[in-house]
């Protein structure tokens, strides 16, 4: 992996700070901050029975995590940019889905939300993670297709994204 391309990577630093964002939004903003006119669609906590579905959620995020990392094995990197001689893989969870470490990522923190808050801001949440892994998914894809000729037939055959 080159660490020091990906540090200098904004895309990189994106993913930093919106992750740092809602690992501590989830958990402080439904007990210390008051929202006014959105504080109950916001800021309430829901029933346990509710709570517990990010349990799957979260499950089903790292397992794509853990699957398409996996699949990448020696090509994994943060960055936008392929690795120098990294191969096209179009095999295992790349089968299905074209970013399936950035899908995960959208469920993992929408999970994280859901045990921490409530679904109204986890669905809000997700959606931004959602817009963000997309457009990274999107400036990936443009270093793919210059980088891999067969990636255009790939595209047409897999989804960028499961959710």
């Amino acid at each position: 992996m080159d660490w020091n391309k990906a540090r200098r990577d904004p895309w990189v630093w994106g993913q930093i700070l919106l992750t740092l964002l809602i690992v501590a939004v989830a958990p402080l903003l439904p007990r210390y901050v008051n929202l006014g006119a959105f504080d109950f669609p916001l800021n309430r906590i829901d029933p346990d029975w509710i709570r517990r579905l990010s349990i799957v959620i979260l499950a089903c995020g790292l397992a794509l995590v853990i699957w398409g990392a996996r699949a990448l094995g020696r090509n994994l990197t943060p960055g936008v940019e392929p690795l120098p001689r990294s191969a096209l893989i179009t095999t295992g969870a790349y089968a299905h889905v074209r970013h399936p470490i950035y899908t995960g990522a959208v469920l993992l923190l929408a999970g994280y939300t859901l045990a921490w808050s409530n679904w109204t801001l986890a669905l809000l949440l997700g959606l931004v993670a959602r817009l963000y892994f997309d457009a990274k998914a999107k400036a990936e894809e443009r270093w793919l297709l210059e980088r891999y000729p067969s990636y255009r037939s790939y595209m047409r055959h897999v989804p960028r994204r499961v959710l």
